[in-house]
């Protein structure tokens, strides 16, 4: 059994490459980077540095793998105007049209890693049209929800093909710029103010596994939430405050304030021709969680969540040991 994970450096292609070695599995990890990241160091894969978004090459990549895991669809952070918007829409439906295409010409399977954000909306009222309205004008949105409709609908034509929505991951094997990584920014002191918002915090360990187990178990042609532990936000930064003996931000500001501020904040750098130092989209999934709660589904596929503490403790650990906090 051969699989291929594109997006193997990010910290869910991560985590799964990390899942299958562990079932004995043959592993290519595909990124872009010249040579593997450091969370890839010590691993018995074959790595591959490729564009998988072109044509030849991903033909030529997935030949020989009964197993193809997208991890590393488009994920655009900045604003964008409604033409642009529907630019990256058609480019990330493209996209993964490319891939469906070559997935079933070599009678492979695929697991897509799509996001929470493309579950259901439960909010009410007024709370549901402001994010309505949010994921009309963000492209975010529109290029993960494309893709998880054309995958979807590939798999109700037949294809094998899974499709997981997890929550906000923490846990080992990070390996984002530290500049946009939420933990290492708060325990800087980078952070100063908190959002009052419960939030759902899932082990990346729990999501890798139960998105293996999904595309094993044929779980086929619908929207599989992975989720973890309910919360409030600062309850969590606390938490992670007092674990690393720092101190936690005093101040909080509700969510839709900090959106907000985020959203201006993020225009007014853009008009400078600069990039601002967090994008306003980490402020607006913030504000798009719920509290849930793991499906039947997601429980039959895999354990129960791992407990918070252990989660934070090895999050923590791993920021350390790569020196980004």
């Amino acid at each position: 059994m051969a699989a291929i994970v594109i997006g193997a450096s990010g910290h869910l292609g991560n985590a799964i490459v990390r899942e299958l070695l562990g079932q004995g599995r043959a592993v290519t990890a595909v990124a872009r980077r010249e040579r593997p990241a450091a969370n890839l160091d010590g691993l018995p894969v074959r790595y591959v540095s490729a564009d998988a978004e072109n044509s030849g090459a991903l033909d030529s990549l997935i030949a020989g793998h009964d197993l193809v895991v997208d991890a590393a669809a488009p994920y655009p952070d900045a604003l964008a105007s409604a033409a642009d918007v529907e630019r990256i829409r058609h480019a990330a439906a493209a996209r993964m049209d490319l891939i469906i295409d070559v997935v079933r010409r070599h009678r492979a399977r695929l697991l897509h890693i799509s996001s929470f954000a493309t579950l259901p909306d439960r909010a009410r009222g007024l709370l549901r049209m402001q994010r309505a309205l949010l994921r009309a004008v963000h492209p975010y949105f529109a290029a993960k929800s494309a893709m998880e409709a054309r995958v979807l609908d590939a798999a109700r034509g037949g294809l094998p093909a899974a499709v997981i929505n997890p929550t906000l991951c923490l846990g080992p094997w990070d390996q984002k710029p530290r500049e946009r990584c939420f933990v290492a920014r708060l325990l800087a002191g980078e952070a100063p103010v908190s959002i009052s918002q419960v939030v759902n915090v899932v082990d990346v360990r729990d999501v890798a596994r139960t998105a293996v187990a999904a595309i094993d178990a044929a779980r086929h042609g619908e929207p599989i939430a992975v989720v973890g532990h309910n919360l409030p936000l600062h309850m969590l930064c606390g938490w992670l405050c007092e674990m690393a003996g720092v101190a936690a931000p005093k101040a909080m500001a509700p969510a839709p304030f900090s959106v907000a501020a985020a959203w201006w904040s993020e225009a007014a750098f853009g008009a400078l021709g600069r990039r601002p130092p967090l994008p306003a989209l980490a402020a607006i999934l913030t504000a798009m969680h719920d509290a849930r709660d793991p499906s039947p589904l997601q429980l039959d596929l895999g354990p129960a969540p791992r407990p918070l503490s252990a989660t934070l403790a090895d999050t923590l650990a791993w920021y350390r040991s790569i020196a980004y906090c």
